[in-house]
This record gives C-alpha cells, structure tokens and sequence, in this order.
C-alpha cells in the first residue's frame, strides 16, 4: 500500500497504481511486480484549466517488472534504488495529447516528473541496464479520441540509467541513459483514424547515432471518407549522426546525412479532391510539432528515387536523384513554406521527362535534366518535339493544311533562377541559353485550309496564353537551323525555305503583368542566313499585352546572286531568275491582327526571269516562251533607290510569318514590276 500511496499524493491524485503482487528478495536483491496498472485520473485532467493541464497523460499496464541486484535491502522504502538491471515486459501504453507542443516544453524534466510520480519519495535510481521488451504505444488526442500513432512490438536497451536532481542537467544523458538503443516492428501514424504514414522494422544505435527504417509507405486520401492512394514506398533509408540529446532536451532536429537506396513516388489523383478537402488539404499540426521542433541537416540524398504515373497517364519520368545540403530552419514549417529561404543547396537530377500532347500528335521529350539552387542553374542536355508520324502520314491524317513540326535543342541553361517562385510555379531568370537548335515545318498545300481563326497565335499572343507565369530577361539561341518544306499546288513539288546558321536574342520574355507595366516590348533580334547563304539581319518587336497583336519588323540582307532565289521561286511561284545581282534588300513592317503594311528596298541590276509551267502529261516543269518574253519586257531589270509601300490583308486562317512574306513578296513583285497575281 506504500507505492501505491505515494504515487497517488506524489502526483497530486493524478494517478494511481495497482498490480497484482510485489516479491522482493533481500539475500539476492531481485524484486518482482506483476500486472501493474498505472491510471490517470482523466475526470480531473477535465475540470483543468489549460495553462495548468499536462501536455500528455499516460495510461500505462505492464506485464512485469523485475529488478536485479538491488543493494539496499529497503530501497522501496527508502530513498533510493541502486540495481544492476530492470526488465519491463510488454508495457502498454496509451499517451493521451491534451494540447500543441511548444518549445518551452522540457521532455527531461517532464520525465523525471513522471518518474517522481510513480516512484515517491525517491531520491536516485541507478541501474546499469534497462530492457524494456515487447512494448506497444498508442497515441491518442484526448478530446477527439482520434488515434495519433501507434508503436508495435518494440524493443529498448538502455545503458547506466541515472535519474537525479544533478544529473536531469548532463548533455551528455538521454532520458537519464548514456546510452540506448531500439527496434520497433511497425509504427503508424494516423489521419483521421485512417493509416497515413506506415513503418516497418525501425532500429535506433545510440552509440552511432545512426537511425534506420527498413519500409516506409504513406498514403493520402481525397476525402474525409475515402479509400487510401499509395503515395510513396521507401526501402532502406538511414539517418547518420542524429543527435538525440538536441532532439529530447532542445527540440531541435540535428542529422549529418539522410540517404535511402530506393523511393517509388506515385502520382496522386488530385483532381479527385472534393472542394471541401482541398480548401483544408494542409494537414493541421494538433500536436504542435512543426511549429516547435527546429532543424539541421548537413547532407540529403536519394540517389534512385522512381516516379509511378497512373497506367493512363500521357507522361513518363525516368529516375530522379535528390541531393540537399545544409538545410537550417527554426521551425519545420518554415520549411513547408519557404524550403528553399533555409536550404542552401538542392540538387535534383532527371534521367528523362517524356509528355504526349493532348491530341496525341506530338511526344515532348527532355534528357538529362538538372537543376541546381545554389548556382540557381537549370540544366537540359536535349529537348526534342517528336511527330507521331513521318511527312506524309502526317499530312494525311488530317483533311486540311496543319504544319508538322519536328524540332531538336541542346544544350539548354537557364540562370540565376528565383526558385522560391519556381516552387510557386512561377518561372523567373536572367537567361536563357540554347547552344544549337534544329528545326523542320512541313505543309501540305494541296490540303484545304482549316476554317479555324488563328488570331491571337502571335508569338506575344501566345506568351500570354502560357500555362505559367514566366519572366525571363533574355533568351539566347545559338547555331539554329531552321527549314519550312512546302508540297507545292502551282508546281506539285517540294519548295523549301532554310536558314542556317541562325542565331536569336529574344529579351523581355514575360507574361507577369507587373513586368509588362514596366516593360511591355517583347524583342526579337536574328542574324541568319537564309536559303543557307544569303546574309539577313533583322528584329521583331511585339507589344506585349496589346490585344490589337501590334508588332513592328525590320530586316536588312546584304549582296548576293539573285539566281539563288530560284531554290523557292521555282517551286512555290514558277518563276526562274536567270541573271542578276541583289545589292540589297531593306524593309520595315508594322502590323496587328488584321493587316500589315511596310516600306521595302530593294536594290538590284542585271534581272533576267523565265516563266514556267507543269507538263500535265509528263510532270515535267517548262519555260513558257512568250509569257518569258513577255515579262523580261515588262520587268524592271534594276532598281538603284526606289521604295515601295506594300499593304497586305491578314488571312486569318494563315500564320503570322504568312502575313509577313505576303508583305515582302508583294514588295519585291511591285519592285520588280510584276503583276501582283503571279504567285499567288
């Protein structure tokens, strides 16, 4: 009746205790309780007020507890117990929250609290060694019932226990232990009852600070009632350098390293979400935790971390590698809002990123992805846009005219990235650079045209359009080669348009409003060569914002043999230049969603043409003999300064760069003094 007394005034009536019998022997020193019962009085935990409520409560059974070596014939009596060992066999806890966690909360001297309340008057407990066998915790909340956690079959050693008034204050003690360790078989940690977070075979080394979980699963719900959705599994992830004495006394976080030898990610259907649920999605911390608990990490890494798509899904990711390094936060939510503000490196690697387009037409695919926030670096090595099919099976699968696209770029960088607002889906940077570019459009023009207005496809239209928030200072494309193949009606052949050796600045690409206020020109400048040979250097400035599409073009080409201008003149206008020299070419275009007008140069001599025709029986092409004269005649064979103002109406089923070539090849056929039919 002693203990039990002591326990019940020692605790303020807060407990009590009960057990089926207590046998000491004072020639061996061994002690023995069986079946004791440790209750907390919850009904005046209830009639509390908060500031003076515990955080937790515990509601404790153990099978036995047996103590050997005990060397003080009357330390249940006394005041003090000094043994070689305690084994505690299969404890049953419940651990009741009553409130959140804060940081002021000193688990040490809780503990020894605890231990005062349970054991009386005693002064010391001294034992060198603890086994606590079989154990099985269950983390309630108090008020809601709703389960917390729960710990199965765990196993503790703890070595030189000391609990004193002197030693509650040695840093070099954990829970009043010098050393511990533990197994636990599974641990559980609960979302509305339900199994969120589950752990299996989890073992602790005091000694070398290690930390390892064997499995690890999450699930998520989405909704309050619905089934689980597999998350996430982890295999073999090990925690180095956990200090534990931070973790128990200060409530502070600190691991060396954090690696696991394989994670599988899977994607989490959130458009299942109900719209209450999504307002609430944050999972809400009742204990506190997050908002206590500090952390220090010196080095993360995954190195094979697989991300699992549903079986539908148009994408597929290839093996990602997260490396982190000195992360630093005085709060773990600091973490969920602002990870990068308290990180001082990330660094993720992408094997590869493949998307399908919504029509099935395209496969996007990214290669060697990485990013890095320290150097606030993104890194592509390639990046391609692949047609589902070639030239003329694409062209057929359509009953009108659509440009196949084939496009390949490498060598892409993206610097001094805002990542904060990259984790809010928002892209800002300085630069962007591709290293080489390559790039084929192909047009079937015996197709009719698609009754489908393209107004608003401008390249600054389309900006605004994007998905995302994007804010880059300037885009940079080097060593760009770009081809436009056309299957031609007039001649029923191949008319090809190339440009080699093409390089691209592009600045202010934006579609933030607040940039556009400040800057609302979006400019393209080019350096090329188009045909491959045939020097041109020009700028496109488009208005950014503007919903009348207004842009501005102007471009220059130095000398060269008229001839090459057949490469597209034969195929796509039937018309053959025979001799003469272009000395140079200038023009400027202003424009907007309906129409472009523009003042164009061009200053040549020596202009010889031949008019062609398609044989309808032998395919072949021509020279039509009078017309040829004809046009010779008629044809200004020079031009030393004089300008021309050519106008052109937008087709609205037609491009932007349609309405650009229609202005310049009006202008050319109005220097030239042909009719403005031919070619049409």
């Amino acid at each position: 009746m002693t203990l039990r007394t002591t326990v019940r005034e020692k605790s303020d009536s807060l407990y009590s205790i009960k057990y089926d019998s207590l046998s000491f022997d004072e020639v061996t020193g061994h002690a023995t309780m069986k079946n004791i019962r440790i209750v907390p009085d919850t009904n005046r935990v209830k009639n509390m007020d908060v500031e003076n409520m515990p955080d937790i409560l515990l509601n404790v059974t153990i099978q036995s507890l047996v103590v050997t070596g005990v060397q003080t014939a009357n330390a249940l009596h006394g005041n003090k117990i000094e043994g070689d060992s305690v084994i505690i066999n299969a404890p049953q806890i419940i651990l009741y929250s009553l409130k959140p966690l804060q940081k002021r909360t000193i688990f040490q001297s809780e503990a020894s609290a605890l231990y005062r309340q349970i054991l009386g008057k005693l002064d010391l407990i001294k034992v060198g060694f603890v086994f606590v066998n079989n154990v099985h915790i269950k983390g309630i909340d108090f008020f809601t019932k709703r389960k917390n956690f729960e710990l199965i079959n765990g196993k503790f050693v703890l070595e030189d226990v000391l609990i004193d008034s002197s030693h509650n204050l040695d840093t070099s003690r954990i829970l009043f232990c010098k050393q511990a360790a533990f197994t636990v078989d599974s641990f559980f940690s609960y979302n509305h009852n339900r199994k969120e977070l589950s752990v299996k075979q989890v073992r602790f080394l005091g000694k070398q600070q290690k930390l390892m979980f064997n499995e690890i699963q999450i699930n998520r719900f989405a909704s309050d009632t619905s089934l689980p959705v597999r998350l996430l599994d982890a295999d073999e992830l090990t925690l180095n350098g956990v200090n534990s004495n931070e973790i128990v006394k200060n409530k502070n976080l600190l691991v060396d390293t954090i690696w696991c030898r394989n994670i599988i990610l899977y994607e989490f259907p959130f458009e299942n979400l109900e719209t209450t649920s999504a307002k609430t999605s944050k999972i809400q911390d009742t204990t506190g935790f997050s908002n206590v608990y500090s952390i220090y990490l010196k080095h993360l890494e995954f190195p094979k971390l697989t991300f699992v798509p549903f079986a539908k899904s148009n994408y597929s990711i290839g093996n990602i590698a997260i490396k982190l390094n000195e992360v630093n936060a005085d709060k773990i939510v600091q973490l969920e809002d602002h990870p990068m503000n308290y990180t001082k490196e990330v660094e993720v690697d992408v094997d590869h990123f493949s998307l399908e387009s919504k029509d099935k037409t395209y496969r996007y695919i990214f290669n060697n992805i990485g990013i890095n926030s320290l150097r606030k670096e993104l890194r592509i090595h390639s990046f391609e846009i692949v047609p589902f099919a070639s030239e003329q099976k694409f062209a057929d699968a359509f009953h009108f005219q659509k440009d196949r696209y084939d496009v390949s770029l490498s060598g892409l960088t993206l610097k001094n990235i805002d990542m904060n607002s990259l984790l809010d889906k928002r892209i800002e940077a300085s630069e962007l650079l591709i290293d080489k570019m390559n790039a084929g459009i192909y047009r079937d023009m015996h197709k009719p045209l698609q009754q489908e207005s393209k107004i608003g496809n401008y390249p600054s239209q389309m900006l605004m359009q994007f998905g995302q928030p994007i804010n880059i200072s300037l885009v940079k494309v080097k060593n760009a080669f770009i081809q436009y193949r056309e299957n031609e009606i007039v001649s029923d052949s191949i008319g090809m348009v190339k440009f080699a050796n093409t390089n691209f600045d592009i600045s202010n690409v934006t579609n933030i409003p607040e940039a556009i206020q400040k800057n609302n020109e979006l400019n393209i400048s080019f350096d090329t060569r188009a045909l491959s040979s045939i020097p041109l250097k020009g700028n496109f400035k488009f208005l950014l914002g503007n919903k009348n599409g207004d842009f501005f073009v102007n471009a220059r080409v130095k000398a060269f043999d008229a001839r090459t201008l057949n490469k597209v003149s034969v195929p796509m206008a039937l018309v053959k230049i025979n001799s003469g020299k272009i000395n140079s070419i200038s023009f400027q275009i202003s424009g907007n969603n309906s129409s472009a007008r523009g003042s164009f140069l061009m200053n040549y001599d020596g202009m010889k043409i031949d008019i062609l025709k398609r044989d309808k029986d032998t395919k072949q092409i021509k020279k039509r003999g009078l017309i040829s004269l004809a046009a010779n005649a008629v044809v200004n064979n020079s031009n030393s300064g004089t300008a021309v103002k050519p106008e052109s109406d937008r087709n609205i089923y037609k491009s932007f760069f349609n309405l650009i070539w229609k202005n310049v090849f009006a202008g050319m056929k109005e220097t030239l003094g042909v009719p403005q039919s031919v070619g049409e």
